[in-house]
């Protein structure tokens, strides 16, 4: 079996869209539905494979970001028990303190850069993933409506009866 990655079969779904001979005075091309239908086949079933590991990845980041909290809280609770301990009253005291505050900042602000940070890769996975889903959405509306195409490039002139001897509707929404 070959594995084509979604976008070289989107590609392939594409260039044999392209390849079909141009019928006059109208944008509608003939292409082999077969061919077509196969393509879309593979990019089915390709696609939970491909959500699956979206998924995964997206698991990741919030596992990553779960431990990049653990470890800012881990950070702060360490840093205000290093402060809880300089009980002196001396210069030290007051050093350990304006270092230990200071210590507890950058820790919020690491924290928090690292959340942003985790948002952001987050959204643009689920975007990529949607942008992909748009693009196979896309071709797959376009290859179905190519179906009903008409030999003389009229979708209104396409078969008017199909094998079962019903009436043929491109456009009826009950079709699915």
């Amino acid at each position: 079996m070959n594995f084509m990655t979604t976008d070289r079969l989107l590609d392939k779904l594409e260039e044999l869209l392209n390849s079909g001979k141009k019928q006059m005075f109208s944008n509608m091309r003939l292409v082999d539905a077969n061919s077509c239908l196969a393509i879309i086949q593979q990019i089915r079933s390709r696609l939970p494979a491909e959500l699956s590991e979206a998924i995964v990845i997206i698991r990741d980041c919030d596992k990553l970001k779960e431990a990049a909290e653990q470890e800012a809280n881990d950070i702060v609770a360490n840093a205000q028990n290093q402060a809880q301990m300089l009980v002196s009253e001396s210069e030290i005291t007051k050093e350990g303190e304006r270092q230990a505050a200071e210590f507890v900042n950058n820790a919020g602000i690491f924290a928090d850069n690292l959340v942003e940070q985790s948002y952001v890769q987050v959204n643009n996975m689920y975007i990529e993933v949607e942008n992909a889903m748009r693009k196979m959405l896309d071709n797959v509306i376009a290859c179905r409506e190519s179906l009903f195409v008409a030999d003389d490039g009229n979708p209104e002139n396409g078969s008017d009866v199909n094998a079962g001897g019903q009436q043929h509707r491109p456009n009826d929404p009950r079709r699915g």
